[in-house]
Order: C-alpha cells, then sequence, then structure tokens
C-alpha cells in the first residue's frame, strides 16, 4: 500500500511541473514576431531544465511590455539576479 502512495504523490507531482510547464510556455507567447520565434526555439530547448528560481525569473520577465523584454534580450543588463541573467543569456544565445 505504502508503494503505490508513493506512485500516486509522484504522479501527481510530474502532472503538477508539467501544468506549470505548459502554463509557462502558453506565457512566452509573444506579440512581438521576433520575440515569438526566439521563445518557439528557446521553450523547445530550454524551458524544461529551468530551476525553480529561473522560472521564477522567467515568470518576472514575461510581465515586461514585448519592447523592454526584447532591448533586455538583445543588450543585457547589469544589476540584475543571478537567474534573470541566465534566463537572457539563454535567450540571448537562440536570438544569434
Amino acid at each position: 500500500m505504502r508503494k503505490a502512495q508513493q506512485n500516486i504523490a509522484t504522479d501527481t507531482d510530474l502532472a503538477q511541473a508539467n501544468t506549470a510547464v505548459r502554463r509557462m510556455a502558453w506565457r512566452c507567447r509573444r506579440g512581438m514576431l521576433e520575440l515569438d520565434l526566439l521563445f518557439v526555439e528557446f521553450v523547445k530547448n530550454h524551458l524544461p531544465q529551468l530551476t525553480d528560481k529561473q522560472i521564477s525569473a522567467l515568470d518576472k520577465l514575461l510581465d515586461l511590455p514585448d519592447n523592454q523584454l526584447w532591448e533586455l534580450v538583445i543588450s543585457p543588463s547589469h544589476g540584475l539576479d543571478i537567474e534573470t541573467n541566465q534566463v537572457l543569456n539563454l535567450l540571448s544565445a537562440n536570438a544569434k
């Protein structure tokens, strides 16, 4: 019985993680063509491997207007936290 309960918990955790990744992938859809194309590759190649802190940083970045986000992607800013810089570096690598 205990093993079955552990499997159910694991299945529930997986389902919640998949839901979170799908929700974040949907949030990555943008109105600006350049960002939309950039995020297609980012979602496919990087999103599932992001840490919780990186996902939180991405969530904050996605709250920005497209023009501000694009500026950060093409010319990273100093003074941002580590996780935000990591996400921006992954995005910038896809932009080149």
